[in-house]
């Protein structure tokens, strides 16, 4: 965590972001970077820093205001027992690309590879099982998109590696729920924090442009 503040710190320096420098998306311990459908009754930032949805709330998911396509986003995020959530990118909630948040153990989508923690879900599931941190416990996401190619990365270990359009792509999209192959992935689009009824945090959300 020492390495991605003072990262940041250089990174701001003067106040502007600069192509490549990392950006505080929650920068100044508020929202003021992202939108919600219901600020009242939605998420919330806490003392430690870390942005939460409270058990029960249900205020609609939390979307960046700015757009972003080529971009490196690294994050920490914890979820509830039984809790799902997810890491939306390149287009509009439900149409793109999605880095999941689940409780593995105690949520029957912890069934399915395609809908585990850190996959491309419903398309792709983690490669490797071992650095996964159960429910109750920080793990550290990042999600790397650069032109056609897509990466998902959990506790430092690179779990999902895909080419948009790509013969393994196509393959896997054919048999997903999504029809919009021609824009899927594709498109400039906002970051999107998902509420799916659970409790979720997310901390240290930092991201840059590639």
């Amino acid at each position: 965590m020492k390495k991605w503040i003072v990262v940041l710190a250089l990174s701001l320096a003067g106040g502007v972001w600069a192509e490549g420098a990392w950006k505080d998306l929650l920068e100044g311990g508020n929202l003021d970077q992202w939108w919600q459908k219901n600020p009242s009754a939605g998420w919330v930032m806490e003392a430690d820093g870390s942005v939460h949805l409270p058990a029960g709330v249900k205020g609609g998911s939390l979307s960046t205001r700015e757009s972003f396509q080529d971009f490196e986003l690294r994050f920490e995020w914890k979820i509830s027992e039984g809790g799902n959530s997810g890491v939306y990118y390149r287009a509009a909630k439900g149409k793109s690309p999605e880095y999941q948040i689940l409780d593995d153990e105690k949520h029957v989508r912890g069934q399915w590879p395609v809908s585990r923690a850190a996959a491309l879900y419903d398309l792709f599931g983690r490669s490797d099982d071992s650095c996964y941190k159960p429910a109750g416990e920080w793990n550290t996401g990042k999600i790397v998109a650069e032109g056609k190619r897509l990466q998902h990365w959990l506790n430092g270990v690179k779990v999902v590696d895909v080419e948009v359009d790509s013969p393994e792509w196509n393959e896997a999209f054919a048999k997903s729920k999504f029809k919009n192959p021609e824009t899927y992935g594709k498109m400039n689009g906002k970051i999107w924090f998902q509420d799916h009824g659970g409790e979720v945090w997310y901390r240290n959300v930092l991201i840059r442009s590639r």
